[in-house]
């Protein structure tokens, strides 16, 4: 089985961003209104602010991604439109659930390439694994379809697994 040498580089790296964020967003977001945004966070609100009012109202709003559909989640003080600190609230949220969602899948990748190096059928074989989202996409080749099965198998019984894609190819 090929290991990817940077799984745990991307894992620790990612893993000290979201600390950061989390203690970062800890500190006092909504408790000090008049501190100047995060310079990432005040590009994009200045972006998105085409009257140049320093809120956004919904049209501008959801311009952005990952407001177009969670405006009124974002719009704490429920007044129509978000304050800078709002919208940079909602942003260090949002990044910090995509990044717990990156541990995640990090996760269920290194247990199934675990579980794989692990059992007698398929140890000694080239599987490629991918996560994103709990979604496992196997790939690579095996010598037999009872192999590719047990490689499905595995892949399946590991926690936080949704789906399995199977894209394993018998040589022969």
């Amino acid at each position: 089985m090929k290991n990817k040498p940077s799984t745990f580089n991307l894992k620790t790296t990612a893993l000290t961003l979201s600390l950061a964020l989390c203690a970062y967003s800890a500190s006092g977001i909504a408790a000090n209104a008049d501190r100047p945004l995060v310079q990432p966070f005040a590009s994009a609100f200045s972006k998105l602010d085409s009257n140049q009012d320093h809120r956004l109202n919904h049209d501008e709003a959801v311009q952005d991604q990952d407001l177009a559909q969670h405006f009124e989640n974002a719009d704490i003080d429920r007044n129509g439109s978000l304050s800078e600190q709002e919208f940079e609230q909602f942003k260090l949220a949002a990044q910090q659930a995509r990044m717990e969602a990156f541990l995640d899948d990090t996760e269920v990748t290194e247990k199934i390439r675990d579980e794989l190096v692990h059992d007698s059928h398929t140890k000694s074989l080239n599987i490629s694994v991918e996560t994103y989202k709990g979604e496992v996409i196997l790939s690579g080749f095996v010598d037999t379809d009872q192999q590719a099965h047990r490689a499905v198998e595995i892949a399946s019984s590991v926690q936080g697994v949704q789906t399995v894609k199977n894209s394993l190819v018998v040589k022969g």
